[in-house]
């Protein structure tokens, strides 16, 4: 990929990188804290204790979406930016400009989720 669209994703992959920080900044440990109100009978300890769960949820989402948008900056620092790591072919420009962090192309991405719905567990 030429320098100056590899400086163009790095800059989209920043942005995103900057905007799940200040998302989960934002968020902070309150959403996890049980306060005397959440307590006061089981209906309200219970919705709050599935509230922390989706706050967890999210945060690992967050957590994982991170180490993706790091691993793609690396990357981009080594030269291997935008090429797919099943097929060791470019990765379509749309699809990085959608997915910056994407680390494979449309047709590894389909195989590999065809590979994981054939070995689900039922």
């Amino acid at each position: 990929m030429e320098r100056a669209k590899t400086e163009k994703f790095k800059k989209l992959l920043l942005e995103h990188r900057s905007r799940v920080l200040n998302r989960s900044m934002n968020r902070g440990s309150d959403a996890f804290k049980l306060s005397q109100d959440d307590l006061v009978d089981e209906n309200d300890h219970a919705a709050a204790i599935v509230q922390q769960g989706i706050s967890l949820e999210v945060q690992e989402r967050d957590r994982q979406l991170l180490m993706e948008i790091d691993r793609a900056l690396a990357k981009c620092e080594s030269g291997s930016y935008g090429i797919c790591e099943d097929s060791e072919e470019p990765i379509d420009e749309a699809r990085l400009e959608a997915q910056p962090w994407t680390r494979y192309s449309v047709e590894s991405a389909e195989k590999r989720e065809l590979r994981k719905k054939k070995f689900a567990i039922k």
